[in-house]
């Protein structure tokens, strides 16, 4: 029998909840604008220099316009005060404007972000039909994503995610419009939630939340930077300490863990200790990866603006 969507049927034919993890980039410096695109991502997708290298290109492409265009071209009062003005789509302190998100979207995951109020966009589904959210007031950007069926308010200047329920949702947009706010959206189509340990390594650890700990308000909600399971290779003793390089046994809290996580846990004790230098390995094998999706890419015609 096929099992319930979200639920996994284990062999002893107890069903066990899927566990969602939530990505939620906290502020750093003016970066919204890369932190509202990453969490509606849910995963580290772009840094301050792949978002630098569109709007460079976004403003080449913008002035090769004028200057073949306007009457005088190079020489056009627009042109030279353009010139003299500096880059229209990011300024000194790393404000991004809605191009570059959008070429950002557009290029790598071709993703549209138009205006929900464009024409086509509300007038044609419902508003708790739509996958997510990019909300833009003065120099601030923050996201809005369904995740697991509900949507989380995922603005890099609060502390952890917070749920917004269906109910909400409509009247949450309407207050934000009614604030000054500029709401965009992608209909459909982003990337997949994160529901496994290797999806974890797409985003950074301390900005991954445990779903069923925020649902349940714990106040020590967990993150994977504090994941008792992301150390596991180090092997876990049965009363669920864990062992240092040294043999000698470290604390670690099963408090809050369910019996099945504790006899995972006890299982993973037989495991060998993990080789600190595959490990340094391995992560630099990650860390060059990274590097790597940050080159320049081609990028598609802009969408029409609402």
């Amino acid at each position: 029998t096929p099992s319930p969507p979200g639920i996994i049927i284990h062999p002893t034919n107890q069903p066990k909840t899927m566990t969602v993890w939530i990505y939620h980039e906290r502020q750093e410096a003016l970066l919204c604008g890369q932190h509202a695109l990453n969490n509606l991502l849910q995963r580290h997708a772009f840094t301050p220099d792949t978002l630098s290298q569109i709007a460079n290109q976004l403003d080449a492409m913008e002035l090769n316009f004028m200057a073949q265009n306007n009457e005088g071209g190079v020489h056009s009062k627009d042109y030279l005060k353009r010139i003299q003005e500096g880059s229209g789509n990011v300024d000194e302190q790393g404000n991004f404007s809605v191009e570059v998100l959008r070429a950002a979207l557009l290029s790598r995951y071709r993703l549209e972000l138009p205006n929900i109020l464009q024409k086509g966009i509300l007038d044609e589904r419902e508003i708790t039909t739509i996958d997510g959210f990019i909300c833009n007031k003065s120099a601030h950007w923050f996201a809005i994503r369904k995740i697991n069926g509900r949507y989380w308010n995922l603005n890099s200047t609060l502390e952890r995610p917070e749920v917004i329920s269906h109910f909400q949702l409509a009247s949450e947009v309407d207050k934000l419009r009614g604030a000054g706010y500029s709401v965009f959206c992608v209909v459909e189509s982003l990337p997949e939630i994160c529901t496994n340990e290797a999806m974890m390594d797409q985003g950074l650890p301390q900005y991954w939340w445990k779903e069923d700990d925020l649902l349940k308000g714990k106040t020590n909600a967990m993150t994977r930077a504090d994941d008792p399971w992301k150390n596991v290779g180090s092997g876990r003793r049965l009363d669920g300490k864990s062992y240092n390089n040294n043999g000698a046994a470290a604390s670690l809290d099963v408090s809050g863990m369910t019996e099945d996580e504790m006899l995972q846990m006890a299982m993973m004790a037989s495991l060998e200790q993990q080789d600190p230098s595959s490990a340094s390995a391995s992560d630099s094998t990650k860390s060059a990866s990274i590097d790597d999706n940050t080159q320049s890419y081609e990028l598609a015609d802009e969408p029409p603006e609402g």
